[in-house]
């Protein structure tokens, strides 16, 4: 069994094993801030050849570092006007209780994120509603069962902050 220490020191050297030049950095920043842009419009815009480009692209998604495309909506525009932070506590005497409660959330579509958390709660569920009646519904006559404990819920009110892109550097070594 790993300690922690252990993990995260691998973790840390899984994470670093992929070597980034300040091209690739430049290609995944435009990539996270339009993935549809054309490959000869990306080449263009990191001054590389359609072929350098496309190599570089295909080694980033091919390490896993580029782990899929996808289309972002607009929550409000898309008729999502609920949106709430859920904190779930499952049973530790139910028997399978962890196992089945996860089988529920992965089959919520309303449910965007699942998280495993230390603390006074097991999950962290990042929930989008159409409206307070489809949220008490999730709530009441989904997530509600003979597994969950404890749940404790915070509506958001108002994003403040929303990004997608992480901050990404060259590695130094080549």
């Amino acid at each position: 069994m790993l300690l922690f220490t252990e993990f995260f020191k691998y973790k840390t050297d899984i994470m670093h094993r992929i070597s980034l030049d300040r091209q690739d950095v430049r290609i995944l920043d435009k990539l996270q801030r339009d993935s549809r842009i054309s490959r000869t419009e990306l080449a263009e815009s990191v001054n590389l050849s359609a072929s350098q480009c496309y190599r570089r692209l295909k080694r980033l998604e091919s390490s896993g570092l580029i782990e899929r495309y996808v289309t972002l909506l607009n929550l409000e525009k898309a008729g999502f006007d609920v949106q709430a932070m859920v904190m779930v506590s499952f049973s530790k005497s139910e028997v399978g209780a962890r196992e089945n409660l996860l089988e529920v959330i992965q089959s919520l579509d309303e449910i965007q994120e699942c998280y495993s958390a230390s603390g006074e709660y097991d999950f962290i569920l990042r929930v989008n509603c159409t409206g307070m009646r489809a949220y008490s519904k999730l709530i009441n006559n989904q997530l509600l069962s003979k597994y969950v404990v404890a749940i404790h819920s915070y509506i958001l009110l108002d994003c403040l902050k929303y990004g997608t892109a992480l901050s990404i550097e060259a590695s130094t070594e080549r």
